[in-house]
């Protein structure tokens, strides 16, 4: 299961990641009218996806933390991108890989 989450995170991680290489370039025209508007705006879109790598790198050692971090990216993917197709993409796989993370967790104590 463990590596079923491993896959899992890291295709969403990536196909999120090109989602965020959007957000930021939209967060560089902002900053353009005014300094610092798109600040947090690039800071979400570049730091969500680099989270959700991580998560999916740790998760075989670390399968509690990296299934967290997963599903925590996942959640802030949905709530910056909203309820639609494309966010849908890296936010089920970030999902599955969480869930199959947090179901290796309780494979080790057996």
């Amino acid at each position: 299961m463990k590596v079923g989450s491993l896959v899992l995170g890291i295709i969403g991680g990536l196909i999120a990641l090109i989602f965020g290489l959007f957000g930021y370039g939209i967060g560089s025209l902002a900053d353009a009218g005014e300094t610092g508007a798109g600040a947090t705006l690039k800071i979400l879109s570049l730091g969500l996806p680099i989270a959700a790598l991580i998560g999916a790198g740790i998760v075989i050692t670390k399968p509690i933390i990296g299934a967290a971090l997963m599903g925590l990216a996942a959640v802030g993917l949905v709530l910056i991108l909203g309820f639609n197709f494309f966010s849908l993409l890296p936010v089920v796989l970030l999902g599955l890989g969480a869930l199959l993370g947090f179901l290796g967790s309780q494979q080790d104590t057996k």
